[in-house]
């Protein structure tokens, strides 16, 4: 890999432990992580971003929504780093079902005492054949409950109405690489794939056999990518 950093951006509801395992995989490697949990808006998680970047050019590297933040990031300071990778996102909008199901859960979590994810929310994020693996589980449900009821409230609703910035990704000059798993159940993936498809700048590469989470659930295959797109 190149000397520059990796500049990393974790997911909703989750930490610098997200990519935990990937790292191990990947010795040696200068990491910066973000930290956006404090934020209560998409400007303000995309100013947190930006101002905790490393000074230098870095490679930013973005999960989930971390993913869509990092392409964003990309697009507002393109001069800050020299590429993007977007795992498990899309760059378009939510769905409206999804958009309903945040406002139903936000507003029931502004009058309730959350105690955790559902299993059948759970299996929404992880892969059928992973869900009985307490390492991949449990380091999920452990990062939302340290992370708490307020910062979950502030990630449902603060990017609700995210833009479509397919258009802004296709004009970037600095490569461009999306990281998907086509049994991700929270991501349209067909969507992804032909969009990806529109220009060579931006490379499309699939992991088998993960759900959503995959940092936890394929960390080194993931690790491999990362290490063969930057070599």
């Amino acid at each position: 890999m190149s000397g520059a950093p990796l500049y990393l951006v974790p997911g909703t509801m989750c930490d610098a432990r997200l990519w935990a395992q990937v790292l191990t995989h990947l010795p040696g490697m200068d990491a910066h992580h973000a930290d956006y949990t404090k934020a209560d808006s998409m400007a303000g998680m995309l100013d947190s971003l930006i101002s905790q970047a490393p000074q230098e050019q870095s490679h930013l590297v973005g999960f989930s929504l971390g993913g869509y933040l990092a392409a964003q990031a990309a697009i507002t300071c393109p001069e800050r780093f020299k590429s993007l990778t977007v795992i498990a996102a899309s760059p378009y909008g939510l769905s409206d079902t999804e958009k309903a199901l945040r406002r139903r859960n936000a507003e029931m979590l502004s009058r309730l005492t959350y105690r955790g994810m559902s299993k059948a929310r759970l299996q929404q994020f992880v892969h059928a054949d992973h869900m009985a693996d307490e390492r991949i589980t449990s380091a999920i449900l452990e990062m939302e409950r340290d992370l708490g009821q307020d910062v979950l409230i502030r990630q449902l609703i603060a990017p609700i109405n995210r833009a479509d910035i397919t258009q802004e990704l296709l004009a970037l000059v600095m490569p461009v690489h999306f990281i998907m798993a086509p049994e991700d159940a929270m991501v349209p993936f067909a969507a992804v794939k032909k969009f990806t498809s529109r220009t060579a700048n931006i490379t499309l590469h699939t992991i088998s056999g993960s759900g959503h989470m995959i940092p936890f659930e394929a960390p080194s295959d993931l690790a491999a990518l990362i290490a063969n797109i930057y070599k």
